[in-house]
């Protein structure tokens, strides 16, 4: 749906630029010469409204059905971003490459063009021109998890619920039946659910998906079922494509990133530095111990923003953490290798031995180089620093699991990059990171 959109999106946005100039013409003729001298300006345009449709979530169709309370200030905020770098950028480019300045044709396609993206994106949530309809066999927290989100969307209907094998009748209608979602604990528990699936439902034509694999392509993490089950994770973290051209590509993307930003770092690094010194005086710069590339000690540069031997931020310390500027010597860590721009954050040693200690798993989210930005970063709340504070004796491991809640989260979507890496997620990432330093996102995964 997202490539039928963009599709859609280009047809529509074209035909808006002939409508306007067609209507606001003097003669109020149809001018083929004069539009296609406009689109060489309205292509760059409708690039950089993709860019920022995607970045604003307007593709993510998953999700569509859910209301937002802030989905017109969005499409206003995107609308006032588009507007303002279209124009810019025409504005410098009229003497570098002698292109037409569309001005007043250049707001009315865009204000029309938001409208029409607020509408659509509203008319698909709320009409569907097909339902599925799904049978569900099993119990889980993962599959309950499913069909609470699935039911909310008005295109999926749960036309039987089987809580197990025994409930299902020996003569079921599965007629109009699309797929069979099935617990994967019901698989792994039963050695005669396989003969009494493909006498049900496979040998009708009936496509049957387990909770862990549907659960990921809805919510794009890993549920904690998934996490807790090492035959199955350890058999899909090794089976995750090998792409040789992706790690090279990557590499030189960093190098190419970090040399392009040096030029606008140093003067702003100097400043903070300069700060830090005579303000708080400290010794502005540090490095920490982190864990990088298959659990591989790294050392990562950083401003100092604690009084040192402290848990104190210093004068200006609050201000350079909120904006991330404690950060931006880390360019030195990309161009060394230790870093990339896009990959999952690198733990503190302590964290990380904690964390290894009570999910021996963790260490999985290291067989990507660590990052800047990351997936979890984007959709999941900060994780809280477990190695400062006193960790309690747990009674059970219902308590140890609720006390490392946040953890199981975060490591669910770093697992989850780790799976898919790819170039376009990597640009996704960068893009909605930049949203999200203007921006704030009204509200992230629980």
């Amino acid at each position: 749906m997202r490539f039928l959109f963009l599709i859609l999106d280009f047809i529509v946005f074209f035909s808006l630029t002939a409508f306007i100039i067609t209507i606001r013409s003097v003669s109020g003729e149809w001018d083929f010469a004069f539009f296609l001298s406009n689109c060489k300006v309205m292509l760059p345009v409708f690039i950089l409204n993709s860019i920022l449709l995607l970045i604003f979530s307007f593709y993510d169709l998953k999700v569509s059905y859910k209301k937002h309370t802030n989905y017109f200030i969005e499409t206003s905020t995107a609308f006032i971003v588009s507007f303002v770098l279209s124009s810019t950028g025409i504005y410098f480019g009229v003497n570098l490459f002698n292109i037409p300045t569309p001005k007043t044709n250049l707001l009315l396609i865009l204000l029309i063009f938001y409208i029409y993206v607020f509408l659509s994106r509203k008319i698909y949530a709320g009409l569907h021109f097909y339902q599925t309809r799904i049978i569900s066999l099993g119990d889980s927290r993962t599959l309950d998890k499913i069909k609470e989100t699935l039911k909310q969307d008005n295109s999926y209907k749960f036309v039987y619920d089987f809580k197990n094998v025994q409930e299902i009748p020996q003569t079921l209608d599965t007629g109009d039946i699309d797929f069979l979602l099935i617990a994967n604990n019901l698989l792994e528990e039963n050695n005669d659910i396989s003969t009494i699936i493909f006498t049900n439902f496979t040998s009708k034509g009936i496509y049957c998906v387990t909770d862990l694999f549907l659960f990921e392509n809805i919510f794009s993490r890993l549920s904690k079922e998934t996490l807790k089950n090492i035959n199955w994770l350890l058999k899909d973290i090794s089976n995750r494509h090998k792409n040789l051209i992706y790690p090279i590509g990557k590499r030189l993307f960093d190098i190419l990133f970090s040399i392009c930003l040096i030029p606008v770092l140093f003067p702003i690094g100097i400043i903070i530095y300069c700060l830090i010194l005579f303000i708080d005086k400290q010794n502005p710069v540090f490095f920490q111990e982190r864990i990088g590339f298959e659990g591989k000690p790294i050392q990562i540069c950083k401003f100092r923003t604690m009084i040192n031997g402290t848990e104190q931020f210093t004068k200006i310390g609050l201000f350079l953490r909120k904006f991330r500027l404690d950060e931006i010597l880390q360019i030195i860590n990309i161009l060394d290798g230790n870093l990339s721009v896009v990959g999952p954050r690198p733990l503190q040693l302590e964290d990380s031995k904690l964390l290894n200690n009570y999910i021996p798993i963790y260490n999985l989210r290291t067989l990507v180089k660590p990052g800047l930005t990351g997936w979890s970063q984007l959709n999941f709340k900060a994780p809280c620093n477990y190695s400062t504070i006193q960790t309690p004796v747990f009674k059970n491991d219902e308590q140890k699991n609720e006390y490392f809640k946040d953890a199981f989260v975060r490591l669910a979507y770093d697992i989850w990059y780790v799976k898919n890496a790819s170039f376009l997620l990597d640009i996704e990432i960068m893009f909605k990171t930049l949203k999200r330093a203007f921006v704030k996102d009204s509200k992230l995964t629980n």
